[in-house]
């Protein structure tokens, strides 16, 4: 009988199944790697118009079947690198994105109701805090009243129109009621349609799918409604106190939930040495720390594995522990060092030293000697993640994050911009 064959997979003896799995997965690896490749150079080709400098880039693998970038670039940045990747709007997550403080309304108006309609409503809505673009108002002899026009509405964070006898089915509101309908689907602005003196029935089908309240603008109660409604202000009774899991949620943390950052304030203090699987925990041990409630915990350890922070394991009780991105992206929040000055810190240090490469346990650690291995590993996973150093991993490292570092051209271009 002749011998079968015999698959060996990194030096071992592994059946068939194992040796095609393992094939499969150096392949996904590889694709990620060119993923990942492209993205930072692109990155790296791209100064933030807002800042002037290279701001971090991080691109966390999801699974097997897709990725995730985040910036802590601005908003300007993050459109741009999509552009350049061939991205969608979006597809760019920022890190921190700060919500205009200011409502922006774009009324929108036949020009028979400025007098007796638009302009009162908009010097009430400026009196109450609102910013409001009224054509009379921004529109100067000479001036593009399209320019003009795209201006407002890309600014614009609700868009409000008058639907009267005077405007309805007038071309020039229903060519502003489309405009203002996109923004609202690309989720830029809010619409707002109010009805004075017609039927619904007058409207047309695509308006009928919307509320369009009846609003008399002559009565105060109701401006007072709509200006609260325009603030975020919400008609549901008073709330009662925050549980203590979102009481103290820093305020520089944007754009995540309530559990999410629950959850990933358990996982940061709870870490010894802001490793992998360091720590691993269950739902009920979480629910139980924090007091949330195991369905809310769910939901934000979901919110975090859906952007590649932390991994699970599906049981009765599921495990899950976090990845060294969570602690890049939350350490500064929860602990008393900010991570992302550490890895200026220990870059600089590095170009300083004229080194190619550095041990971690021999040279890194002894250069900072005062600071404990959770600070310096949230450090050098900063430095990782961003792909400021090149990193070596072995078995025998912890309880560092990584064993070897090696100092290359993103090093010191890292250096250049931030140090």
């Amino acid at each position: 009988m002749a011998k079968g064959f015999e698959f060996k997979l990194g030096g071992r003896t592994v059946n068939q199944k194992q040796f095609m799995d393992g094939i499969k997965q150096k392949m996904l690896d590889q694709a990620f790697a060119a993923i990942e490749e492209k993205v930072r150079g692109t990155a790296g080709a791209i100064v933030d118009p807002e800042t002037g400098k290279r701001p971090a880039v991080f691109v966390r693998r999801k699974g097997n079947d897709g990725y995730v970038i985040r910036t802590e670039g601005s908003p300007e940045f993050a459109r741009e690198l999509e552009r350049r990747l061939g991205l969608e709007k979006g597809q760019v997550e920022n890190v921190t994105v700060a919500a205009k403080e200011v409502p922006h309304v774009y009324l929108a108006h036949a020009s028979e109701d400025h007098e007796s309609l638009a302009r009162p409503l908009a010097e009430k809505l400026m009196a109450a805090g609102i910013e409001v673009w009224l054509d009379a108002w921004e529109i100067r002899t000479g001036d593009s009243l399209r320019r003009k026009m795209e201006s407002g509405l890309s600014d614009c964070t609700h868009f409000v129109v008058l639907l009267t006898e005077n405007s309805i089915g007038k071309p020039w509101v229903e060519t502003e009621i489309d405009a203002g309908f996109l923004q609202a689907v690309q989720g830029e602005s809010r619409f707002m349609g109010l009805r004075i003196g017609v039927p619904i029935t007058r409207l047309s089908p695509f308006l009928k799918t919307l509320r369009c309240p009846e609003t008399d603008l002559d009565d105060e109660a109701e401006v007072a409604a709509l200006i609260a409604d325009i603030h975020g202000v919400s008609t549901k009774p008073p709330r009662g106190e925050k549980p203590t899991y979102v009481q103290n949620a820093p305020s520089g943390i944007k754009g995540w939930s309530a559990s999410a950052v629950a959850v990933a304030r358990y996982l940061v203090t709870n870490s010894v040495n802001g490793c992998k699987f360091d720590p691993q925990t269950t739902v009920a041990k979480v629910a139980e720390a924090t007091g949330l409630p195991e369905e809310d915990v769910r939901l934000g350890v979901l919110d975090l594995s859906d952007s590649a922070l932390i991994e699970t394991q599906r049981m009765d009780d599921m495990r899950f522990w976090p990845l060294i991105g969570l602690f890049v992206e939350f350490d500064r929040h929860f602990l008393d060092f900010d991570n992302q000055k550490d890895a200026v810190a220990v870059a600089n240090r590095l170009v300083s030293e004229g080194v190619s490469q550095a041990d971690i346990a021999e040279d890194v650690a002894s250069w900072f000697a005062d600071w404990p291995v959770r600070r310096l590993n949230s450090a050098l996973a900063y430095l990782e993640e961003s792909k400021v150093i090149d990193a070596h991993h072995s078995l025998g490292q912890p309880p560092y994050v990584m064993s070897f570092l090696f100092v290359t051209d993103r090093t010191r271009r890292f250096v250049r911009d931030h140090g």
